[in-house]
């Protein structure tokens, strides 16, 4: 429903093979990364999902179109109730557990989160890549 008040396009591309994960936990960790990307980005943007399959490993790419993350905050943008520099205007600001979450989960499925270099301005851009079993 938010992105859908901020007039938002979510577009998801690619295909990845099957992980064994805890649902329950990549969804959450997926839904936080997500709900970030909602909350920064203009009304009338686009958040980008795209799957591909690595050696070994299933990489999800989330970029939006907000303000990226600050230069300062990106060392502690993963640490626990660390919230950043750049905030929404007029937006409630969070509690700083979101990334922190995504980043635990991630990485009690063998996996990784990094937010990755950004021309500034032009949005975010988290990878989570995700160890799986090949046939």
């Amino acid at each position: 429903m938010q992105w859908q008040a901020r007039q938002l396009s979510i577009e998801v591309e690619g295909e990845a093979p099957p992980v064994a994960v805890d649902a329950d936990k990549l969804s959450a960790a997926l839904g936080n990364l997500l709900s970030n990307s909602i909350r920064f980005s203009p009304v009338g943007g686009t958040i980008f999902v795209t799957l591909s399959p690595q050696r070994g490993a299933v990489r999800i790419d989330l970029q939006d179109q907000g303000p990226g993350v600050a230069a300062a905050d990106r060392a502690r943008i993963f640490e626990p109730f660390f919230r950043g520099e750049v905030q929404p205007e007029g937006a409630v600001r969070g509690t700083g557990i979101g990334l922190a979450i995504v980043r635990e989960y991630v990485a009690a499925h063998g996996g990784r989160v990094e937010l990755m270099p950004h021309a500034p301005g032009k949005g975010a851009h988290f990878r989570i890549e995700l160890p799986h079993v090949q046939d």
